[in-house]
């Protein structure tokens, strides 16, 4: 299967890609970090909420003294003022404890979970002996415009609402020791969070380098071998070795310029012996005309002369007719020699002695 560059290129950074993922972890850890910092700012506002009610409440506190002692009219309208007030500071303290709750489902803290609880008791209790304050200052309005009843039970509405208050006090007390025990356990919790997705960045990015360098390293080093391997190919052909191995390239562009590049080889090894073979033809046409100019004109005067010879020796010896006779056919097989050197055109040669010597054999080329 032929396998591209740019597909195995594309493979390391699909690679790359999915090691990204990972960091959806940090992404959720961060989350985490997202819910525990609202936690904090939501525990953060109710305290200070807490703060804000305890300050109501000695304002209370104040005015109801200041009309069981003053009697003035207008103490009672700051009182209802300062009611409506902590009114809405409770209902703002329902509605952070039901964030917290939902921020705190998204951690799924047992111990937080029983201190929203907590919460809620306090909050419910703060609710109850403001109530009740609200019920005996309100017989104190009462009980003060009724003077035949005031002077009896004068005494007994304000210590009723001072036990009241310090019920209230201790509750305001309580929910404040419960937020910083919270707080305490989710700023420990961030910590830990922090830490944890220090370690998991660290682990992530250090693989993704190390496989960043190791696939760049592979990659790099397997192109370079390749093109190395053609580079000495390519100082090999050019001094003359045609001799080179094709095997052992990666199925890719650079397996395709091998092949190009031995094909090439081939093509110039064959054009280097047809170029050989040329001259050589070159070689043997120029010796073959010497050898007809040199040889041929003699040979016509020896043979016309052994001609005339036969025929002028009818009284001679036979003996001396069959020398001349020779002379003829000698020359003859000369001639015929000379033609068919004029006719080779791929020459082919033939051991001449047994040390190895060559030469043409002239039944065999054509």
């Amino acid at each position: 299967m032929r396998r591209f560059i740019a597909f195995k290129l594309f493979g390391g950074f699909l690679v790359i890609i999915f090691l990204n993922l990972f960091l959806f972890i940090i992404v959720d850890k961060t989350q985490d970090l997202t819910s525990i910092s609202n936690i904090l700012k939501y525990q953060n506002e109710i305290k200070n909420t807490l703060l804000h009610l305890r300050g109501l409440h000695n304002n209370q506190d104040l005015i109801a003294y200041s009309f069981e002692n003053v009697g003035i009219h207008e103490s009672i309208d700051n009182f209802r003022d300062v009611n409506h007030e902590i009114q809405f500071k409770l209902a703002t303290l329902e509605v952070c404890v039901d964030s917290l709750r939902f921020y705190d489902s998204l951690l799924m803290n047992n111990y937080s979970t029983s201190a929203n609880h907590s919460y809620s008791k306090h909050i419910k209790n703060l609710a109850e002996y403001n109530d009740f304050y609200n019920v005996l200052f309100d017989s104190l309005v009462s009980v003060r415009n009724s003077a035949q009843d005031y002077t009896s039970q004068r005494l007994s509405y304000p210590a009723l609402m001072k036990d009241i208050g310090k019920k209230l006090n201790t509750e305001l007390d309580s929910a404040l020791i419960s937020i910083d025990k919270l707080n305490v356990f989710y700023i420990g919790k961030m910590e830990n969070r922090i830490k944890n997705v220090s370690r998991v960045t660290i682990l992530i990015f250090t693989g993704m380098t190390l496989f960043s360098i190791l696939f760049g390293f592979l990659f790099s080093r397997a192109i370079t071998n390749s093109l190395r391997r053609l580079k000495e190919s390519a100082n090999s052909v050019a001094k003359g070795d045609f001799n080179i191995n094709p095997f052992g390239y990666p199925k890719d562009e650079i397996g395709d310029l091998a092949t190009a590049f031995f094909n090439m080889a081939v093509e110039l090894r064959n054009a280097q012996d047809e170029l050989v073979r040329s001259k050589r033809m070159a070689a043997i046409g120029e010796i073959v005309a010497s050898i007809n100019h040199e040889i041929n004109n003699p040979l016509m005067i020896i043979s016309g002369n052994a001609q005339f010879l036969e025929l002028s020796m009818e009284d001679y010896p036979e003996i001396m007719k069959d020398r001349v006779r020779a002379i003829i056919f000698e020359a003859e097989r000369i001639s015929k020699v000379t033609k068919k050197l004029r006719e080779i055109k791929n020459p082919v040669t033939k051991d001449y002695t047994s040390n190895g010597e060559q030469m043409i054999n002239l039944d065999g080329s054509v």
